[in-house]
């Protein structure tokens, strides 16, 4: 006859701990795996916002006559060769040679294999991260502004930093979106009082804040363009007792705030460019 043996409530209740022990690893395991934050090279940004403004502004008027692409391999070609070298590279530019077909060596001198590759990944990071694209993007705010470079400094005795740009202007004047992309907040916070965030279709979050009122016609989750109206300016927020102005930020898909001045300074004076070109071509 066979005996037998039940098992014990302890030793049940422990075999379903430990089943839902495992449930719990395993989930919070794929749930970190499908909100992982994207790895950005950490060398990226820092070329980005370091390239010269007029350097920029240069390469994107000479790129118009040549390439929708020659904008980036001017950039990249100036920001890493020789002078002779940059003379040799950009004259078979001119001359309808695309830069996968450039030659890096004449009679005179051979570009270092090195310098090549450098050149290379820096035009890549030019298309990859389009921040410097003739008209992919504009100055969010229509008016007349001021601002300075303020990112990193203390806020609140010291106890966060200022991870922005806050571009001063008369109260109500519109802001608009810089690109495109989706809402993805929108309304009152206590730092930003009212605010809009974007999720631009770059994977960068984009924020506004300070406004004095927002587009009544937004919704999260709705798209905007380039130029699309989003509210006025003001001090809402905790930039209650300040001058009006919009906060405005740049976040990486990755959760880290870059600072967005170099890219104003460039898409302000670029739109202003554009504008007295046109003037002029009118008249």
């Amino acid at each position: 006859m066979r005996i037998r043996r039940s098992i014990k409530p302890r030793q049940k209740h422990w075999t379903l701990f430990l089943k839902v022990l495992v449930i719990i690893l395993i989930s919070t395991a794929v749930w970190k795996g499908i909100h992982k934050k994207p790895a950005i090279s950490s060398d990226i940004y820092p070329y980005l916002l370091n390239l010269p403004a007029e350097l920029v502004l240069q390469c994107q008027k000479e790129g118009k006559e040549i390439s929708p692409t020659a904008w980036a391999d001017l950039i990249a070609i100036r920001s890493t060769v020789t002078k002779d070298e940059e003379l040799y590279l950009v004259q078979q530019l001119q001359q309808d040679i695309d830069f996968e077909e450039l030659s890096w060596q004449n009679s005179e001198f051979q570009i270092d294999e090195a310098v090549v590759k450098q050149t290379l990944w820096k035009r890549h990071v030019l298309l990859t991260y389009p921040f410097y694209e003739p008209g992919r993007f504009v100055f969010p705010v229509i008016g007349k502004v001021w601002y300075m470079d303020t990112f990193g400094a203390d806020r609140e005795g010291g106890v966060r930093k200022h991870e922005g740009t806050d571009i001063f202007g008369a109260e109500g004047i519109p802001v608009i979106s810089i690109g495109n992309g989706k809402i993805e907040r929108l309304g009152w916070n206590r730092l930003g009082g009212e605010r809009v965030g974007v999720r631009g279709e770059d994977g960068n979050y984009y924020y506004y804040a300070h406004l004095n009122t927002i587009n009544p016609h937004l919704q999260e989750g709705q798209k905007v363009k380039k130029g699309d109206f989003l509210g006025t300016l003001g001090h809402t927020g905790d930039a209650l007792t300040t001058p009006d102005h919009l906060h405005f930020g740049i976040e990486l898909p990755n959760g880290e705030w870059v600072n967005p001045y170099p890219f104003l300074t460039i898409w302000q004076q670029s739109q202003e460019e554009n504008a007295l070109s046109q003037k002029n071509s009118i008249s």
